[in-house]
């Protein structure tokens, strides 16, 4: 109705209107369309309702006066029209797009509604819609039989001709496209899967069997073989664009064009046709691909693909039927998880491949660089690419590339959260925090409630200290985090406010929402037939469960479909792992047995994605203010993503790995660090492995191999090469970290120590080291078994309630865990230095670092990185400079931005001149930070998070430390404190000292602070120096006289510790026993 007629035609049909006695149906038909095309729409309707009259079911008049109803802004009558011819006349399928484009917006589930009646009134039988769908599929001749109403009628499964193909592949996708925006994720997979099979004219009988098809064909050596087989190839075909580009010729032969739409018209219809289709694969793909990184289960959906080359199927089709920088980029994200390199290159294709360093040559990282410039190609603009492109070159270490390939994103979009998020990443960690911050902020602004923006910027602000809108949270009625900062600066005591306030509220929402939502991951993943042959499997492997396969199958199916199903699968699987390499040692070297099992690795049930991490990362709990549950669940989540990442490795072999041979006589050891260089680390343990007793640890082992460019696979399989016995993490969650490693399980014992100050979380985990002073006893999980499958029924590690964190076995050290080096790594001559030498020497450099401080000045000061510091203890600070009149405040510009705010923040909390006693210097070197801190006449502690390494220094330049252990549940929290104990004599002098330096609340840190700075003087003596007086003196020589024989600093006694931990794990994993460690 949409042409307008010409002149002679209006006239001569008009000019029948009263011979004809309204009884000619045709021209009435045609007169209201003339009408209709005049916009002459009263008449049009007088028209179409009077053939309507004559004939009541006429379904083009009852559509067309559903349209003309529909332009006079009748809205519900037209709908009612609509409705009425399609019931009429389902393959009528103008009256169902005109009805579909009414509904699509507000009413949605109703346009849903009517395209499922359409489809079920239309479908063909099974049997029918196969035979035919098979002629379409053998010849032309065959859809062309004379005893067919209509070209390809039927091809599509429905009761229409091959010309209405298209229509009916619009209807269906628009379905898919409107059950997706009402989250109906299962049924759009299913509409979306229905538009797929209509364009390729049912020749295959699922989404499933046509993604094997495509992957057989475009498999080496295939040629251009129409195959129509349902193997599938073990790993993921990795394709270039280039290669991508071809997929539809090769799967359906000649030009590509699909079964189903070749009668569609040629022209505008055809390629509309085309480009449905490639948006249905598009659409799929996607779903998949979400379900997959997401970590929810797929179980809803109809189809659910078997792994990344499933998914890479859909989208090389749809490249291949329509160019798309949307389909480029969604491949290059997917490629860039794939390890393994690609089994097609050709060189024409890596010859045009650009070489940065971290990329290898075909591999799925070099593919995605590919993909990425592919769409880069088609649209220069393309948000989304520039800002996947440089994730993919920070994650590979060009951050300065990365940083361009940020700022391009935001230059095409301004308001764009995601690449503002990671620009701001980036420019952080090259030092730019400034900069950081205010990207930050425009992510934050373009959208309040994207979790690592939000997460971003407060990390950020408290790095430097700007508080301003930090709040504060409320943890155990505001004993920790008492004191907030509103948005203008100032100070609101928690207790009284009694509430969690500001951004600090926004990340600590954040979090609970996150961990919420993680009881889901894995909900159904655990298929019943999983569940016999694992009771199975587990059963050969645990010896305590033998004849309880029934049992065992029965609670493993009470977990499914429960919270934190995918948790307790992933972490059975990696328990069953640890015991069966376990049975395989007991089986060989201690019973003799030659077991004719390979050690079968247990698998994770296939539909077990690969879980998301929380925003805040375990390093950033250090400084958060979290309850117990909120910090170990955490890192349990880290753990998760590692090690079911880890577990889909393609390179791990199907037998669990060989255990070493027993020690002959002694243990291999490995260490795994990043921090072999000049970091606080190395530092620590530079004499460690020097000192190891050679008749207890290898010693032909050699001490160091540089594998920082090896890949995963290739590391795990040196450790297996090397017999490792006990293999020890020197990371945990800090930068470089390699935790997959431990993920692949390819040494009986694994423990973690000196990098990571908490919990890891992790079943790749066996020990942490510790003392109870860094680890109470009563912050461990209740249940202390960790060996045996049995112990993973009894542990409740999922369990939401109880504030312990550490699931890890302990092992408890006699003295201070901290390991230190500076009784090696100082001067030689160092020990020859007198006391008198010492106090002269220092006063020397005091009057160099501060030339203008009266010699009756007393020197507080910390010397950590300025995140540490929190409100609570920098107002702590403040009132103790209040209150020592002759004390200055010593900081470091760690970094310098923190300068400026923590001085407007001590105005406005404690006035000018209090402010005027921060004094701020640049951070030293290491030797001279070492020396100068001898210079500090009490080091003042952050309890959030303590000095570190920034404490054994401070401590082997004898300069006091005051420190507070503020949660029971942080190690980081308590660290300085085992490492003071260490420092002190074990005598009842010592045990004062430390009652005089460890404050158990936030009040008595104040107190002591007070009291000790007070009590310190000075005076000139005979040599130039001033000589300390006071309580602070005391310990100072107390310290000083300790130095050589402390526990802290004797690290062949720390070697010796750790030796005899090694031995007596080894014992009890041998002998099967459990339980913590105490040296």
């Amino acid at each position: 109705m949409g042409w307008q007629p010409a002149g002679f035609e209006r006239e001569h049909v008009f000019s029948h209107k009263p011979t004809c006695g309204w009884k000619w149906i045709d021209g009435v038909l045609l007169g209201g369309c003339l009408h209709y095309g005049l916009e002459h729409f009263e008449e049009a309707m007088e028209w179409f309702n009077r053939i309507i009259s004559l004939d009541s079911d006429h379904v083009e008049a009852i559509s067309n006066l559903a349209a003309t109803l529909y332009c006079l802004n009748r809205q519900e009558e037209a709908e009612e029209y609509w409705l009425k011819a399609i019931k009429a006349r389902p393959q009528y399928l103008e009256a169902v797009e005109h009805l579909v484009g009414l509904l699509y917006k507000k009413k949605s589930l109703d346009a849903v509604e009517v395209i499922s009646f359409v489809q079920k009134a239309l479908q063909l039988p099974t049997s029918q819609s196969e035979s035919v769908g098979s002629a379409a599929a053998t010849s032309l001749a065959a859809v062309l039989d004379e005893n067919l109403p209509q070209p390809g009628f039927g091809s599509s499964g429905y009761a229409i001709p091959g010309s209405e193909n298209g229509r009916i592949l619009a209807l269906v996708h628009a379905k898919g496209t409107m059950l997706y925006s009402m989250k109906d994720i299962p049924g759009a997979s299913k509409a979306f899967e229905e538009a797929v099979l209509i364009s390729t004219g049912r020749r295959t009988s699922s989404i499933q069997t046509l993604m094997r098809q495509i992957q057989q064909v475009l498999s080496p050596g295939s040629g251009l073989r129409n195959v129509s087989g349902t193997a599938t190839p073990v790993r993921p075909l990795l394709l270039p664009p280039e290669k991508a580009r071809c997929t539809a010729k090769l799967v359906f032969s000649g030009n590509g064009e699909l079964p189903g739409l070749r009668f569609v018209p040629e022209g505008g219809p055809k390629r509309a046709a085309v480009q449905t289709t490639s948006n249905s694969l598009l659409s799929l793909a996607k779903i998949f691909q979400d379900a997959m990184s997401s970590g929810t289960s797929s179980n809803g959906l109809m189809r659910k693909p078997t792994g990344v080359g499933d998914i890479l199927a859909l989208y090389y089709l749809s490249l291949s039927l329509q160019e798309s920088p949307s389909t480029a980029n969604n491949v290059g994200i997917l490629l860039a998880s794939v390890q393994q390199p690609a089994a097609i290159m050709s060189p024409g294709t890596l010859s045009t491949q650009p070489n940065i360093p971290g990329i290898p040559p075909g591999s799925g990282l070099a593919l995605a660089l590919a993909y990425y410039n592919y769409g880069l190609l088609l649209d220069p603009k393309h948000v989304h690419l520039h800002t996947n492109l440089g994730s993919l070159l920070k994650d590979i270490g060009q951050l300065d590339l990365a940083i361009q390939m940020y700022e391009q994103a935001v230059q095409c979009d301004g308001n764009f959260d995601i690449a503002l998020t990671n620009l701001a990443n980036a420019v952080k960690d090259r030092g730019r925090v400034n900069d950081a911050i205010t990207y930050y902020k425009r992510a934050v602004n373009s959208n309040p409630e994207f979790a690592e923006a939000v997460c971003g910027l407060s990390t950020a602000l408290n790095s430097v200290c700007d508080w301003r809108g930090r709040g504060g949270a409320l943890v155990q009625g505001g004993d920790f985090d008492r004191w907030h900062v509103d948005d203008d600066g100032m100070l609101v005591d928690a207790r009284l406010q009694g509430r969690f306030t500001g951004l600090t509220k926004k990340v600590i929402d954040i979090v609970a929402r996150q961990l919420e939502d993680a009881s889901t991951w894995g909900s159904g993943a655990l298929c019943e037939s999983d569940i016999l042959p694992l009771a199975v499997q587990l059963q050969s492997i645990d010896p305590d469960l033998k004849d309880t396969s029934p049992d065992l199958a029965g609670k493993l199916r009470t977990w499914t479909k429960s919270p934190w199903e995918g948790s307790r699968v992933l972490r059975l699987v990696e328990r069953a792992t640890r015991a069966s390499m376990r049975q395989w040692y007991c089986d060989k070297y201690v019973r003799g047995v030659v077991n004719g099992s390979k050690y079968e690795r247990p698998r994770l049930p296939a539909n077990l994605t690969v879980p998301s991490a929380p925003t805040v990362l375990p390093f950033h709990t250090f400084t958060c203010p979290l309850t117990a549950k909120d910090i170990r669940m955490i890192s349990q989540r880290n753990a998760f993503r590692i090690s079911c990442s880890t577990l889909r490795s393609p390179w791990l072999p199907n037998t669990v790995f060989p255990p070493p041979r027993p020690p002959s006589p002694h243990l291999n050891v490995g260490y795994v660090s990043s921090d072999f260089n000049n970091h606080p680390l190395a530092h620590l343990m530079q004499s460690v492995f020097g000192f190891h007793d050679r008749n207890r640890i290898e010693r032909e082992a050699p001490v160091f191999r540089d594998a920082s460019n090896w890949s995963s696979d290739r590391l795990v399989e040196q450790i297996v090469q090397d017999e490792i016995h006990i293999l020890v993490n020197l990371n945990g969650y800090t930068r470089g970290a390699r935790n997959e490693i431990f993920a692949a399980r390819p040494a009986p014992i694994q423990m973690s120590f000196m990098g990571f100050a908490g919990t890891l979380g992790a079943e790749w985990c066996d020990y942490l080291l510790a003392d109870t002073t860094a680890i109470p006893p009563d912050t461990l999980r209740p249940w202390r078994g960790n060996l045996t499958i049995h112990d993973v029924f009894r542990d409740n590690t999922e369990e939401e309630v109880g504030d312990w964190v550490y699931s890890e076995n302990i092992i408890f050290c006699r003295d201070t865990f901290f390991c230190c080096d500076h009784a090696q790594s100082s001067d030689p001559d160092e020990h020859k230095v007198s006391w008198e030498d010492e106090q002269r020497r220092r006063w020397k450099m005091r009057k160099e670092l501060f030339p203008k401080l009266p010699d009756d000045a007393i020197i507080l000061g910390n010397f950590n990185q300025l995140y540490k510091i929190d409100p609570t203890t920098f107002r702590t600070w403040l009132r103790i400079l209040s209150q020592v009149p002759k004390a200055i405040l010593w900081l470091l510009r760690f970094p310098e931005l923190g300068e400026t705010n923590l001085r407007r923040t001590a105005k406005a909390w404690a006035g000018d001149e209090v402010a005027s006693r921060i004094i701020f210097t640049d951070v030293a070197p290491k030797n001279q930070h070492i020396s100068r801190a001898r210079v500090c006449d009490l080091f003042l502690d952050t309890p959030e998070c303590n000095a570190h390494t920034t404490a054994a220094d401070v401590l082997w330049s004898s300069s006091p430390l005051l420190t507070l252990p503020r949660y029971p549940y942080k190690m980081c929290s308590r660290m300085a404190a085992s490492i003071l104990k260490g420092a002190l004599p074990r005598s009842p002098s010592g045990l004062e000292a430390a009652n005089d330096l460890i404050a158990s609340s936030e009040e008595e840190y104040e107190a002591f602070a007070i009291k000790l700075a007070n009590g310190l003087s000075y005076q000139i003596v005979p040599g130039g120096y001033g000589e300390g007086s006071g309580r602070l003196a005391t310990l100072r020589k107390l310290l000083w006289d300790s130095k050589w024989t402390c526990a802290l600093f004797n690290t062949r006694r720390w070697v010796a510790d750790l030796e005899r931990a090694y031995d007596e794990a080894w014992r009890r994993w041998v002998a099967g026993e459990v339980g913590d460690i105490y040296l």
